[in-house]
């Protein structure tokens, strides 16, 4: 299996970085789940790119938080198992 997902560049399904921005929910008590149409994500085929890209994110790059905390998470993706690398709340 070689396809590939769509991102910045072609990136290869079984192996892949993800940075998601997770929003809060006020009912839930939590950050909304990755696969929640309104968490943010980013894909990458290696690891440096994806950890620029982690630190150079602020709160102030997350539009869609409406004044409530978020959550930034860099996930390496392989073969559909997300595993946690970093992540970090931001604060308004």
């Amino acid at each position: 299996m070689n396809a590939a997902l769509e991102g910045e560049k072609k990136v290869v399904a079984e192996d892949y970085f993800l940075l998601a921005i997770r929003n809060w929910d006020d009912k839930l008590e939590d950050f909304l789940p990755v696969g929640d149409p309104s968490t943010t994500t980013q894909t990458f085929n290696g690891y440096p790119n994806a950890e620029k890209a982690f630190f150079s994110t602020n709160y102030g790059n997350c539009p869609q938080a409406g004044g409530k905390d978020v959550k930034l998470e860099l996930l390496h993706m392989r073969f559909g198992v997300p595993n946690m690398v970093r992540n970090r709340i931001l604060f308004p």
